[in-house]
Parts: structure tokens; sequence; C-alpha cells
């Protein structure tokens, strides 16, 4: 066999490596959330998600050996459309994820309890869409996690007292909702940022419920 046909099946064989070498987990979850979300009319984030070649060269995929650790859904250009459907409750598959945005857009729908089997998971920012129902309690579970964006959507319903309770938290970021109650205490000692202004929120916040790290509160318009 010629130098040149060995070089064409070495360049097949390093390509079909890249392919198969990402968890097959992790393969079916992107496949799902493709499957639930669509760019919007103007925007293309999606034209490089084919999924014959290798996931982790995907627009917004970002990967550390076979796994997903980060999913940035949309282009974060100015002016960028966004996209439009439902979070795919296979993204909780993701196991090693530690970063989840999902840019300005019309994502619709609940925030699926499977993101709480993300217990990697650091930064979460899903703001200016139109998310709605509870924030789920099991967020609580995420013990990593250091940001918390859900501001500018349609959620309603009380802030779980499970979100007060993330040791690592420093961002707290809820505010343009329809939430309703009290705010519960937060327990973490590196919280910086804590913003709830225009919802229904109500009552009284005690003296000891806010961290002396806390550089930032706002609850205008509650």
């Amino acid at each position: 066999m010629g130098s040149y046909a060995l070089f064409l099946i070495s360049l097949f064989l390093c390509k079909f490596l890249a392919v198969a070498i990402l968890d097959p987990l992790d393969f079916l979850a992107l496949q799902s959330i493709r499957k639930s979300l669509h760019d919007l009319p103007g925007s293309n984030f999606f034209a490089s998600w084919d999924f014959t070649s290798d996931p982790c060269n995907f627009a917004g995929v970002y990967c550390d050996s076979d796994k997903v650790i980060a999913l940035n859904l949309g282009d974060p250009r100015a002016g960028s459309p966004g996209l439009t459907g439902r979070i795919d409750p296979a993204i909780g598959k993701l196991s090693a994820l530690a970063e989840l945005s999902i840019v300005p857009g019309r994502i619709y729908g609940s925030l699926p309890q499977s993101v709480s089997q993300l217990k990697d998971l650091r930064f979460l920012a899903i703001s200016r869409n139109f998310i709605s129902g509870d924030i789920p309690a099991t967020l609580g579970q995420l013990r990593s996690l250091k940001t918390l964006d859900l501001s500018y959507n349609q959620l309603t319903g009380e802030i779980p007292r499970t979100i007060g309770t993330l040791p690592e938290l420093t961002n707290v970021i809820l505010c343009h909702n329809h939430l309703s109650g009290s705010v519960p205490p937060f327990l973490s000692q590196v919280l910086t940022r804590v913003d709830l202004k225009h919802n229904a929120l109500t009552g009284s916040l005690a003296p000891d419920s806010l961290p002396p790290s806390l550089q930032s509160l706002s609850l205008a318009w509650n």
C-alpha cells in the first residue's frame, strides 16, 4: 500500500476517533438539546451542530477529554435574535457540566428539574427569555454553584430556601420576574451580590439573613 493511501487511512481514523471520543451519554444529551431548541429568524447558531463531526467543535460546546464541561447556547453578539424552544431535561445527563448559559431569546417552559443533577455546575445564566414556573427547590443540590442568573423571565412562586444554603454562592440575580413570598436567608460567606428587584416579594429581612461579604443588595419595586 502506498504512503498516500496510508495517509488517507490515518486521516480517516483520526477523524473517526475524534467523533467517537465524546462520552455517549453526552452525545445523546446534545442531540436531545438540539432537537428541542431552534434558531430564531436571523440566527444561525446551530449551523455547526452536525452530529457526523466532533461535537466538541460545535459552537458553544466546550469539552475536557470526553466530557462536555461548558455549554453556551446562542450567538452572544449584540443584536443576535437568540433561540426558541424548551430546555430538554436531557441536559441533566451532561454530568461534568460546570457552566450553562443561554443568550437572550425566546426560550419558554420551565427550568428542568434535571439541572439539579449537574453536581459540578458553577455558573447558571439564563436571562432575558420566557422561562416560567417555579424555581426548582432541588437547585439547592448544586453545592458548587457560584452564579445563579435567571433574571428577566416569567418565574413565579417563592425563592426556594434551599438556594440560600448554597455555600459557594457569590451572585444571585433573579430580578424582573414574578416571584413572591419572603426572601430566604443566605448562608454563603462569599456572597457579594443579590438582585431581586421588580418582583412581588414581601416581608422583612432579619439582620443575620445576609452575610458580611455582601456588597450589593437590590430589592426595589417589590
